[in-house]
Protein backbone atom coordinates (compact mmCIF):
# COMPACT_ATOMS: atom_id res chain seq x y z
CA UNK A 1 0.00 0.00 0.00
CA UNK A 2 1.42 3.33 -0.71
CA UNK A 3 1.43 6.43 1.21
CA UNK A 4 -0.81 9.34 -0.11
CA UNK A 5 0.61 12.42 -0.69
CA UNK A 6 -1.78 15.09 1.78
CA UNK A 7 -0.54 18.54 -0.41
CA UNK A 8 -3.78 19.39 -1.30
CA UNK A 9 -3.28 22.14 -3.69
CA UNK A 10 -0.26 20.00 -5.26
CA UNK A 11 -2.52 17.33 -6.13
CA UNK A 12 -4.82 19.42 -7.41
CA UNK A 13 -2.22 20.60 -9.90
CA UNK A 14 -1.27 17.40 -11.01
CA UNK A 15 -5.05 16.82 -12.30
CA UNK A 16 -5.44 19.85 -13.67
CA UNK A 17 -2.22 21.33 -15.30
CA UNK A 18 -2.74 25.10 -16.17
CA UNK A 19 -0.98 24.75 -19.77
CA UNK A 20 -3.56 21.74 -21.10
CA UNK A 21 -6.09 22.05 -23.17
CA UNK A 22 -9.08 20.95 -20.91
CA UNK A 23 -8.24 22.37 -17.87
CA UNK A 24 -11.05 24.63 -17.73
CA UNK A 25 -12.96 22.13 -16.75
CA UNK A 26 -11.52 20.16 -14.01
CA UNK A 27 -13.73 20.18 -10.67
CA UNK A 28 -11.34 21.59 -7.54
CA UNK A 29 -14.22 20.46 -5.07
CA UNK A 30 -12.97 17.03 -3.86
CA UNK A 31 -9.25 18.63 -3.24
CA UNK A 32 -10.61 20.57 -0.83
CA UNK A 33 -9.96 17.67 1.96
CA UNK A 34 -7.37 15.73 2.06
CA UNK A 35 -8.29 11.88 2.84
CA UNK A 36 -8.63 10.43 6.07
CA UNK A 37 -6.53 7.74 6.09
CA UNK A 38 -2.42 7.61 4.93
CA UNK A 39 -2.21 4.77 2.85
CA UNK A 40 -4.21 3.52 0.12
CA UNK A 41 -3.84 1.08 -2.99
CA UNK A 42 -4.49 1.29 -6.49
CA UNK A 43 -5.98 -1.12 -8.45
CA UNK A 44 -5.00 0.09 -12.27
CA UNK A 45 -6.72 -2.27 -14.93
CA UNK A 46 -5.82 -3.69 -18.23
CA UNK A 47 -7.51 -1.64 -20.61
CA UNK A 48 -9.12 -4.25 -23.40
CA UNK A 49 -11.80 -2.01 -24.69
CA UNK A 50 -9.39 0.09 -26.79
CA UNK A 51 -5.78 -0.28 -27.63
CA UNK A 52 -4.38 3.63 -28.17
CA UNK A 53 -4.85 7.14 -27.25
CA UNK A 54 -6.72 8.38 -30.46
CA UNK A 55 -6.53 12.09 -30.79
CA UNK A 56 -10.26 12.41 -32.54
CA UNK A 57 -11.88 10.31 -29.52
CA UNK A 58 -13.19 11.65 -26.10
CA UNK A 59 -13.65 9.19 -23.26
CA UNK A 60 -16.18 9.53 -20.63
CA UNK A 61 -15.99 7.41 -17.67
CA UNK A 62 -19.20 7.44 -15.75
CA UNK A 63 -17.56 4.79 -13.34
CA UNK A 64 -18.54 4.35 -9.30
CA UNK A 65 -16.04 6.12 -6.74
CA UNK A 66 -12.38 5.32 -7.30
CA UNK A 67 -13.14 2.78 -10.20
CA UNK A 68 -13.34 5.55 -12.05
CA UNK A 69 -10.16 6.72 -10.92
CA UNK A 70 -8.14 3.29 -11.72
CA UNK A 71 -9.44 3.56 -15.48
CA UNK A 72 -8.33 7.21 -15.88
CA UNK A 73 -4.76 6.28 -14.86
CA UNK A 74 -5.04 2.73 -17.45
CA UNK A 75 -6.14 5.74 -20.05
CA UNK A 76 -3.35 7.82 -19.26
CA UNK A 77 -0.62 5.18 -19.55
CA UNK A 78 -2.30 5.14 -23.23
CA UNK A 79 -1.96 8.64 -23.92
CA UNK A 80 -5.14 10.39 -22.56
CA UNK A 81 -5.54 12.82 -20.24
CA UNK A 82 -7.80 12.60 -16.95
CA UNK A 83 -10.46 15.53 -16.11
CA UNK A 84 -11.83 15.15 -13.06
CA UNK A 85 -15.37 16.17 -13.13
CA UNK A 86 -16.57 15.42 -9.70
CA UNK A 87 -18.50 17.92 -7.45
CA UNK A 88 -19.48 16.80 -4.73
CA UNK A 89 -18.40 17.89 -1.47
CA UNK A 90 -16.23 15.49 0.62
CA UNK A 91 -18.14 16.12 3.83
CA UNK A 92 -17.15 15.98 7.39
CA UNK A 93 -18.20 12.56 8.81
CA UNK A 94 -18.20 10.21 5.68
CA UNK A 95 -20.83 7.84 7.63
CA UNK A 96 -23.41 10.74 7.12
CA UNK A 97 -22.54 11.25 3.54
CA UNK A 98 -25.44 10.40 1.36
CA UNK A 99 -22.58 9.75 -1.40
CA UNK A 100 -19.54 7.69 -0.22
CA UNK A 101 -16.50 9.22 -1.71
CA UNK A 102 -13.88 8.28 1.45
CA UNK A 103 -12.57 5.73 -1.53
CA UNK A 104 -13.24 8.17 -4.30
CA UNK A 105 -10.83 10.89 -2.99
CA UNK A 106 -8.28 8.50 -1.30
CA UNK A 107 -7.88 7.16 -5.19
CA UNK A 108 -7.39 11.07 -6.72
CA UNK A 109 -4.68 11.78 -3.84
CA UNK A 110 -2.71 8.50 -4.07
CA UNK A 111 -3.40 8.48 -7.96
CA UNK A 112 -1.73 11.67 -8.15
CA UNK A 113 1.79 10.01 -7.41
CA UNK A 114 0.80 8.43 -10.41
CA UNK A 115 -0.42 10.80 -13.00
CA UNK A 116 2.93 13.07 -12.38
CA UNK A 117 5.14 10.45 -13.25
CA UNK A 118 3.53 9.80 -16.70
CA UNK A 119 4.51 12.69 -19.72
CA UNK A 120 1.50 13.86 -21.21
CA UNK A 121 1.25 16.49 -24.47
CA UNK A 122 -0.75 19.18 -23.09
CA UNK A 123 -2.93 18.94 -26.43
CA UNK A 124 -3.53 14.58 -25.28
CA UNK A 125 -7.67 13.64 -25.96
CA UNK A 126 -9.59 13.81 -22.50
CA UNK A 127 -11.35 11.33 -20.47
CA UNK A 128 -13.79 13.11 -18.17
CA UNK A 129 -14.20 11.45 -14.77
CA UNK A 130 -17.80 11.34 -13.24
CA UNK A 131 -18.54 8.97 -10.31
CA UNK A 132 -22.25 6.74 -11.27
CA UNK A 133 -23.01 7.22 -7.82
CA UNK A 134 -23.46 10.48 -8.08
CA UNK A 135 -27.00 10.75 -7.40
CA UNK A 136 -27.84 7.48 -5.28
CA UNK A 137 -29.67 7.88 -2.47
CA UNK A 138 -32.56 8.96 -0.56
CA UNK A 139 -32.66 12.97 -0.80
CA UNK A 140 -32.71 15.29 2.14
CA UNK A 141 -32.40 13.67 5.31
CA UNK A 142 -32.57 15.27 8.71
CA UNK A 143 -29.13 14.97 9.97
CA UNK A 144 -27.26 13.76 6.69
CA UNK A 145 -24.78 15.38 4.83
CA UNK A 146 -26.21 15.70 0.99
CA UNK A 147 -23.62 15.63 -1.47
CA UNK A 148 -25.51 14.58 -4.18
CA UNK A 149 -24.50 16.05 -7.22
CA UNK A 150 -25.02 15.88 -11.33
CA UNK A 151 -23.23 17.90 -14.22
CA UNK A 152 -24.64 20.20 -16.62
CA UNK A 153 -23.87 20.56 -20.13
CA UNK A 154 -21.88 23.99 -18.69
CA UNK A 155 -19.30 21.03 -16.80
CA UNK A 156 -18.28 20.19 -20.20
CA UNK A 157 -16.97 21.42 -23.06
CA UNK A 158 -19.11 22.68 -25.80
CA UNK A 159 -20.12 20.46 -29.05
CA UNK A 160 -18.24 23.40 -31.15
CA UNK A 161 -15.12 23.08 -28.79
CA UNK A 162 -14.54 19.99 -28.54
CA UNK A 163 -14.92 19.86 -32.48
CA UNK A 164 -12.77 22.49 -33.08
CA UNK A 165 -9.93 20.51 -31.10
CA UNK A 166 -10.04 17.65 -33.61
CA UNK A 167 -12.57 15.57 -31.37
CA UNK A 168 -15.32 13.45 -33.51
CA UNK A 169 -16.74 10.72 -31.13
CA UNK A 170 -17.44 10.19 -27.93
CA UNK A 171 -17.02 6.69 -25.96
CA UNK A 172 -19.30 6.69 -22.37
CA UNK A 173 -17.56 3.91 -20.38
CA UNK A 174 -20.36 2.76 -17.87
CA UNK A 175 -23.36 0.68 -17.70
CA UNK A 176 -25.96 3.62 -18.80
CA UNK A 177 -26.40 6.76 -20.34
CA UNK A 178 -27.67 8.96 -16.88
CA UNK A 179 -30.51 11.37 -17.34
CA UNK A 180 -27.72 14.62 -17.29
CA UNK A 181 -25.35 13.18 -19.42
CA UNK A 182 -27.58 12.39 -22.02
CA UNK A 183 -28.20 16.13 -22.40
CA UNK A 184 -24.80 16.71 -22.83
CA UNK A 185 -24.60 13.81 -25.07
CA UNK A 186 -27.75 14.53 -27.33
CA UNK A 187 -26.18 18.39 -28.04
CA UNK A 188 -22.81 16.74 -29.47
CA UNK A 189 -25.10 14.11 -31.39
CA UNK A 190 -26.72 17.42 -32.95
CA UNK A 191 -23.55 18.63 -34.04
CA UNK A 192 -22.66 15.34 -36.00
CA UNK A 193 -20.28 13.84 -33.23
CA UNK A 194 -20.60 10.23 -32.73
CA UNK A 195 -21.52 8.90 -29.27
CA UNK A 196 -20.59 5.38 -28.47
CA UNK A 197 -21.31 3.11 -25.02
CA UNK A 198 -18.68 0.53 -23.64
CA UNK A 199 -20.39 -1.23 -20.99
CA UNK A 200 -18.80 -3.92 -18.81
CA UNK A 201 -17.08 -7.13 -20.81
CA UNK A 202 -18.74 -5.46 -24.16
CA UNK A 203 -17.64 -3.89 -27.17
CA UNK A 204 -18.32 -0.54 -28.03
CA UNK A 205 -21.46 0.62 -29.73
CA UNK A 206 -22.60 3.61 -31.70
CA UNK A 207 -25.85 4.53 -29.95
CA UNK A 208 -28.71 7.05 -30.48
CA UNK A 209 -28.79 9.31 -27.66
CA UNK A 210 -32.97 9.77 -26.24
CA UNK A 211 -33.90 13.46 -26.20
CA UNK A 212 -34.17 13.96 -22.40
CA UNK A 213 -37.21 15.66 -21.32
CA UNK A 214 -36.32 19.32 -20.57
CA UNK A 215 -33.85 19.16 -22.95
CA UNK A 216 -32.39 23.13 -23.97
CA UNK A 217 -34.91 23.93 -21.04
CA UNK A 218 -34.08 27.19 -18.86
CA UNK A 219 -36.27 25.24 -15.96
CA UNK A 220 -34.71 22.03 -16.41
CA UNK A 221 -31.26 23.65 -14.37
CA UNK A 222 -33.67 25.32 -12.22
CA UNK A 223 -35.44 22.26 -11.17
CA UNK A 224 -32.66 19.27 -10.49
CA UNK A 225 -30.71 22.21 -8.42
CA UNK A 226 -34.13 22.98 -6.32
CA UNK A 227 -33.79 19.32 -5.42
CA UNK A 228 -30.20 19.07 -4.32
CA UNK A 229 -28.10 21.07 -1.82
CA UNK A 230 -25.51 23.60 -2.88
CA UNK A 231 -22.92 25.60 -0.57
CA UNK A 232 -20.95 28.64 -0.61
CA UNK A 233 -17.66 27.52 -2.52
CA UNK A 234 -19.63 25.92 -5.72
CA UNK A 235 -20.10 22.65 -5.42
CA UNK A 236 -23.34 20.70 -3.86
CA UNK A 237 -23.52 19.37 -0.47
CA UNK A 238 -24.29 20.85 2.44
CA UNK A 239 -25.61 19.06 6.32
CA UNK A 240 -29.57 18.80 6.37
CA UNK A 241 -30.97 20.07 9.64
CA UNK A 242 -32.18 17.57 12.59
CA UNK A 243 -36.83 19.14 12.65
CA UNK A 244 -36.32 20.97 16.44
CA UNK A 245 -39.40 21.46 18.64
CA UNK A 246 -40.81 25.13 18.65
CA UNK A 247 -42.61 26.44 21.60
CA UNK A 248 -46.21 25.70 20.93
CA UNK A 249 -45.06 21.76 20.45
CA UNK A 250 -44.94 21.97 16.71
CA UNK A 251 -42.24 20.30 14.21
CA UNK A 252 -40.28 22.81 12.14
CA UNK A 253 -36.78 22.25 9.98
CA UNK A 254 -34.14 24.80 10.98
CA UNK A 255 -32.62 26.82 7.57
CA UNK A 256 -29.09 25.89 7.32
Amino acid sequence: MGTIMKDNLRVYKIWAPMDTLWVEWAKPVLFANAPRSNYFSLNIPKIEWISEAAKDTMIILDLPAGEGVETSLALAQLGYRPVPLYNGVYGPNNSDMIVKVEHLVSALYRGAEILSTLQLEATAPPVFMLDSNRMEGSGKKPGKYDNRWCVFPQDMPSASYVKENGIRKVIVRGDEIKNDLSHILKRYQEQNIKVYLSRDNADIKEINVVKPSGFKSLLYRFGVITGLTRNGTGGFGGKIPEPTQSSSGGRYYGLG
